[in-house]
């Protein structure tokens, strides 16, 4: 028999098996992924999210609150683009996924000094978290390195200030295609990453990108890896 699916009831994972089938499900079907995550016990249960409560960041960048905060925001803006676009489950899968844990190299690595709040490297340290998690839960080979290079580049904007060139946009690329994902799956994670922090007036660091890039169907496809619905145990067709 089949596990139970989030959207039978309520009924909190029971097992490291049933929360990774939780996980994904919420993640490719509910609108507002926050909402079953905290109500089935996923964020408490799954080690990963749950070291995010509590970590602090720059209440000048991030006023929202503390990372786990931050994280299932973003899980919500990045479900909400997906569905606004009309994206495949496979599709929003992978980009709320990346979403929540763009951030779970933040308890590894801020430090608070002279009252400043820094986490240099979260985005390596992620990638290399979210690739173990995928490994543990037997996520496909396809998910596991998409969400991680998703989560490896999302701070890629940092680095330039302005319009970037194109040769810095190729090389993104490059890493994303490498990874089963591409430019637009990136402005999708970089813009929840952006619109979780409840800012009033919000850029969107990935459009300067995204110009430069020209017309987003040029670029090499797939979009992102399409997991197919006998990969996600006890799931039907969509």
């Amino acid at each position: 028999m089949p596990p139970r699916a989030w959207e039978d009831g309520p009924m909190h994972p029971s097992g490291e098996a049933e929360l990774a089938t939780t996980l994904r499900s919420v993640c490719r079907r509910s609108q507002v992924p926050s909402r079953p995550l905290l109500a089935l016990g996923v964020v408490e249960q799954l080690a990963e999210l749950r070291a995010l409560r509590g970590v602090p960041q720059d209440p000048t960048r991030h006023p929202e609150g503390d990372v786990l905060v931050h994280s299932l925001g973003a899980a919500d803006a990045a479900a909400r683009m997906a569905a606004e676009r009309g994206l495949p489950a496979s599709q929003t899968e992978t980009l709320v996924l990346a979403s929540l844990f763009h951030d779970v190299g933040k308890p590894a690595t801020t430090t608070i000094m002279r009252g400043k709040i820094t986490s240099h490297g979260h985005a390596g340290a992620g990638a290399t978290i979210v690739t173990k998690l995928g490994n543990r839960h037997h996520w496909p080979p396809s998910l596991t390195s998409a969400v991680s290079v998703l989560v490896d580049t999302h701070m890629a904007h940092v680095s330039v200030e302005g319009t970037p060139s194109r040769r810095a946009v190729a090389r993104l690329v490059a890493k994303l295609t490498a990874g089963g994902c591409s430019l637009e799956d990136w402005a999708i994670v970089v813009k929840a990453d952006v619109q979780s922090r409840g800012l009033s007036v919000q850029r969107d660091p990935a459009e300067p990108w995204i110009a430069v890039g020209g017309d987003l169907s040029n670029w090499p496809k797939p979009i992102a890896p399409r997991h197919t619905p006998d990969q996600l145990s006890g799931e039907q067709p969509i």
